[in-house]
Formats: C-alpha cells, sequence, structure tokens
C-alpha cells in the first residue's frame, strides 16, 4: 500500500513538474521572433557603455574611481587630449587624463559609492568633435559596501546573497530539501509519503532545470547563460568574474577596453563600393633579360682569380669588372709546333731584315719594287710571330656584362673549363625583375589591365603587365609582368600569387586583406565591432581585389564596423 501510495506520489509530482519543466527546454537556444538575444555579459565591476557617431566610451567603476576608456566610434582609435566632464545626481566632475595610458581618464565623484542606479552623461571635447553620451550605471549595493569597506565575513557573503536572486533561490531550494528530508526520515504513514513524493517532485525540478530557466532575470554565473538584455545595455554586478577576453555561448567576443588597446583592435565602417572583376594566376619571378648576364668561356683553359678574387654570390659588380681569367689550355704538343713556328718566322725574319738592308743600300741601282716588296715581306713577318707569342702566355678576361649581384658562380681557382656551353657566372639587377605567369583562358589573357602580386611572406609586388605570348606552353598562355620597384629581398625563381584585374565591375565592401581571418571550419570570417565590448563574427564571401584589399560581396551590411587590425588576434580568443 505505501509503495502504491509513493509512486503515485511521484506520478503526480512528476506531472505537476512537467509543465514547469517544458518552458526551460523551449527557451534554451532559440529565438522567438525578432532579433536574436545578445548574452548577457557579466563583468567584474560595474561598468557603462556609451556611444555616438563620434564617440564610444566604457566607464568602469573601480572603487571610489571612474575610468573612462574613450575612443573614436569609426575607427576604435584612443582618443587623446581630450576634455571630458561627467554628470550625474546633480554633480559635475571632470575626468583628468591617465598618466602612460591611451584615451583612458579619471575621476573620483561621490555618487560612486551610492548603490542605485545613476543616469549618467558624458560630456566629451576633443580636437575636432564634441559630443554628449548618456548612459546608466548601476552600483550594486555589495559593490557600494565593499567600496565603503562596510560588510565584511559572513555579512559579506549574506548581502551577495540577498544581491543575487540566483543565490538566494538556491538557498531557499537547499532549506527545502532539508527541511523535506529530515521529515521523511523522522515520520511515517501518510506524512512520510508526501514528504518522499516532494523530495522526489523537486529532484526532477532541479533536473529539468526549470529553477534556472523561469523569469526575465538575469540568472547567469559564467559563460554558460544567456539572457534577453543586450551587451551594450550590461548588467553590472561585483561578481568577481574575470575581466579577460571570453568567447559568449553564442559565439561572440567580450573584449574589455584595455585587451582591445593591447591587441590594436582597429575598425573601418563598411561603405559599398564597385572594383574590378580579378582573376588570380600563379606566378614567378624572373630576372629582366636585359637585367641579366651569363658569363662563358670562348675557350677552354684554366681559371684564374681576377684583381680583386673570384667573386661570390651575392657580391655586386660593376659592369666591365673583371671577374676572372682564362689561362689558354696548350697541350704540350701543341706548345711545341706553336714554338717551331715561331723560331721559323724568327729565322724568316732575320734573312729578310738583312735582305732589306742590302736592297736599300744598293737604292737607285735597283729596282724600287723590290725594295717594297722587301719591306711587305717584314712587315708580314713580324705580325705572324706578334700572332705567335701570345698565343701560350696571353689569358682570356671575363668581364661582367651588367651592374648587378651575383646569383651563381661555378667556378673555382685552378678549375679548367671546357667549351662554350658552361655558365661560369650569373648577374642579376635586383632593379630590374619580372613576374612570368600563365594563364589557361584566353580571355583571361586578353583583358588584364593591372595586376599585383604578393610572395609567401606578405609582400605586396606592383605589376605592369607587359602582354603574354602567342605561343602556348603546355596548353596555357605565359603572360609578362614587370615589377614596379622591386623591394629588397625578391629573389629569382620565388613563386607569388597574382591578382590580375580584368574587364567588368563588381559591387561590395573593400576591406583590408587582413580583416578577413578563418574559423575554425576553415570559413572565411571578419569580426564585427557591434557594441564597445562585443564583437561577432560574420562569415564573408571574397574575391580579391588586389594583393591588399578584397571586395566583400556578402555577409557584411554597410555602415557596420569591421576590424581591420587585430582580427588574427580577436579569432585567437577561447
Amino acid at each position: 500500500m505505501t509503495t502504491r501510495r509513493l509512486l503515485a506520489a511521484t506520478a503526480v509530482a512528476a506531472s505537476l513538474a512537467a509543465p514547469v519543466a517544458a518552458p526551460a527546454f523551449a527557451h534554451e537556444g532559440h529565438a522567438h521572433g525578432g532579433e536574436e538575444p545578445k548574452p548577457v555579459v557579466t563583468t567584474a565591476a560595474p561598468t557603462l557603455e556609451a556611444s555616438s557617431s563620434d564617440f564610444e566610451l566604457v566607464a568602469v567603476a573601480q572603487g571610489k574611481t571612474l575610468l573612462v576608456h574613450l575612443d573614436r566610434f569609426a575607427t576604435n582609435e584612443p582618443v587623446n587630449g581630450a576634455t571630458v566632464e561627467v554628470s550625474a545626481d546633480g554633480e559635475a566632475t571632470t575626468a583628468s587624463p591617465v598618466s602612460g595610458e591611451e584615451g583612458v581618464y579619471r575621476l573620483d565623484p561621490s555618487w560612486l559609492s551610492k548603490p542605485g542606479s545613476h543616469e549618467v552623461t558624458v560630456s566629451v571635447t576633443a580636437a575636432d568633435a564634441a559630443d554628449l553620451l548618456i548612459g546608466t550605471l548601476e552600483i550594486p549595493a555589495g559593490a557600494a559596501e565593499a567600496q565603503t569597506g562596510g560588510a565584511q565575513g559572513v555579512s559579506a557573503v549574506l548581502g551577495q546573497v540577498r544581491n543575487d536572486s540566483g543565490l538566494m533561490l538556491g538557498a531557499v531550494m537547499v532549506f527545502l530539501l532539508g527541511v523535506l528530508t529530515t521529515v521523511a526520515l523522522t515520520q511515517r504513514g501518510r506524512t512520510r509519503t508526501v514528504a518522499g513524493a516532494a523530495l522526489v517532485g523537486i529532484g526532477l525540478l532541479l533536473a529539468s532545470g526549470a529553477a534556472f530557466a523561469h523569469g526575465d532575470e538575469d540568472h547567469s554565473h559564467g559563460d554558460e547563460d544567456k539572457g534577453k538584455a543586450p551587451a551594450a545595455a550590461v548588467p553590472m554586478g561585483a561578481t568577481g568574474a574575470s575581466e579577460s577576453p571570453r568567447r559568449l555561448p553564442d559565439g561572440s567576443l567580450y573584449v574589455p577596453k584595455p585587451s582591445q588597446r593591447l591587441l590594436s583592435v582597429r575598425t573601418i565602417v563598411a561603405k559599398p563600393q564597385e572594383a574590378a572583376q580579378t582573376v588570380q594566376l600563379i606566378g614567378q619571378v624572373i630576372a629582366d633579360p636585359n637585367g641579366g648576364g651569363h658569363i662563358q668561356a670562348t675557350q677552354s683553359g684554366r681559371i684564374e682569380p681576377g684583381d680583386k678574387g673570384l667573386p661570390y654570390v651575392g657580391q655586386r659588380v660593376e659592369a666591365g669588372q673583371i671577374l676572372a681569367y682564362i689561362a689558354p689550355a696548350v697541350t704540350f704538343v701543341d706548345r711545341s709546333g706553336i714554338q717551331q713556328q715561331i723560331a721559323t718566322v724568327e729565322q724568316e725574319l732575320v734573312i729578310a731584315e738583312s735582305r732589306l738592308q742590302r736592297l736599300r743600300k744598293l737604292e737607285g741601282s735597283v729596282p724600287q719594287r723590290d725594295i717594297e716588296e722587301a719591306e711587305a715581306n717584314l712587315n708580314g713577318l713580324r705580325k705572324r710571330r706578334a700572332a705567335l707569342s701570345p698565343a701560350l702566355t696571353t689569358k682570356e678576361a671575363l668581364r661582367a656584362p651588367i651592374s648587378g649581384v651575383v646569383t651563381a658562380n661555378n667556378i673555382k681557382a685552378g678549375q679548367v673549363v671546357e667549351g662554350r656551353d658552361q655558365v661560369l657566372f650569373e648577374i642579376v639587377d635586383p632593379s630590374r625583375l619580372m613576374v612570368e605567369a600563365v594563364a589557361f583562358d584566353p580571355r583571361v589573357a586578353n583583358s588584364v589591365r593591372g595586376a599585383t602580386a604578393t610572395t609567401a611572406d606578405g609582400v605586396t609586388l606592383s605589376l605592369v603587365h607587359l602582354g603574354h605570348s602567342l605561343a602556348l606552353r603546355q596548353q596555357a598562355i605565359p603572360l609578362l609582368f614587370q615589377i614596379d620597384t622591386p623591394p629588397q629581398g625578391l629573389s629569382v625563381g620565388q613563386p607569388v600569387r597574382i591578382v590580375a584585374q580584368i574587364q567588368g565591375k563588381a559591387s561590395g565592401i573593400v576591406l583590408p586583406r587582413q580583416s578577413v581571418v578563418r574559423n575554425a571550419s576553415g570559413q572565411p570570417i571578419v569580426w564585427q565591432h557591434d557594441t564597445p565590448q562585443r564583437f561577432v563574427a560574420r562569415p564573408v564571401r571574397t574575391q580579391p581585389v588586389d594583393g591588399d584589399t578584397v571586395l566583400v560581396l556578402a555577409g557584411v551590411e554597410p555602415e557596420a564596423r569591421i576590424v581591420t587590425d587585430g582580427a588574427g588576434l580577436l579569432n585567437q580568443v577561447r
């Protein structure tokens, strides 16, 4: 009988708990029409957020001091040198800038120690703009007592429980469970059955989570809870929560102003624009034919260093500079033959000189023609000797054809080189480099209007389209671009990614390339500055405009503030 009563009471309790538990699941993470509710952000100190078309501020109460972080609304840049006057409860106080902090001002108003709601008006006067920002700063009683050094120990705990409805509800539930457990253990009969049923019912109620889902109050105790109050109107309670950047349950980020300063977060207001259609190509850096040279030998021989030694890779050389010598390689047989020819020529030279002297002594009695023939014969022999003598001693000088940097040195001192096909040195002028790419679509080759290239380390190159080849290379059309003012450190053969602008226009929002990052699933996103301390990820569809900018075709609304600097660091916040 007792078992049946217990089961019946359990069923009744469960039926009573079910309707209460159902709304808890109905409200779990779902919107009911209209704008999706924003998560509640609990801060460690009472905080006021306000913004206007020119400024954005976050005021944080720290004890008896109010710190005001003032930024530009559009760019999120700190505002320095402004006059900040804060008015509340009929008291106006001018804030003073904090030394060493950009855009931070402090003041010590008397109303800050009073708990309750304070309507705060902040007057900001900067060099180029002035504005009024209005907001409400909630000072909880616990915080006020902590500021005044009032409640301590058990009193502080009781005060915190009184100020937190969630803690108060939990305390009531614990007390009720204790009473019911005592009754169930000490009483018998119907009273014990009812107490047991109540315990089971409360257990089901707690398991369903209904106790934490009712009403419109904020029951959040960390990142796991959601509410309906917008982040801009942050409920301020001295909960002791960390003020470090953190990811909220909806995937957005809570980044306090001090952290934004450390990360150098900057934004831009999205404006619809038109940009040229683009295509991406893969290319590599090559040397300009007029800015590169190969040095080869015209004969076989042995390498001898030049006057300044052999040039090394990376050394700059000037046009005409002797890089090395080649001593002709003459075999023993060839050397003997040349020496025999020289000896024969010298013998004939002596005979010719003697004959010419005799004819000159007989000048007038011998024909003048004989004298001239003797002189011509003598001169010819002298030239033959002059031509044969250097064959054994004259060296070939290898000179730099252009001014530039040695990119290859394929020889060593004393090395014997053979033939003309061997490249001894390669020289490249770093100020005259080009980019070669290939396109498989003939329409791209015929419609390129401009291009930029980006190296693997992020260096952007401005390119000038020179033309394309009429001969296909592996079914692709080679395109040639001139690099406008090549930067230092660029190497021949370095791969680059080319963004070529072609005919046609596309509409969207132009953003710096570093604004677009990828989420955990690899999807491209941008971070939107939603409220002063909240950032929301927006999936986007983009196309490159050039090496530094992209065109967002979808995913960003006009006038939205998009993070341009620090997006990669924000993306790492967990």
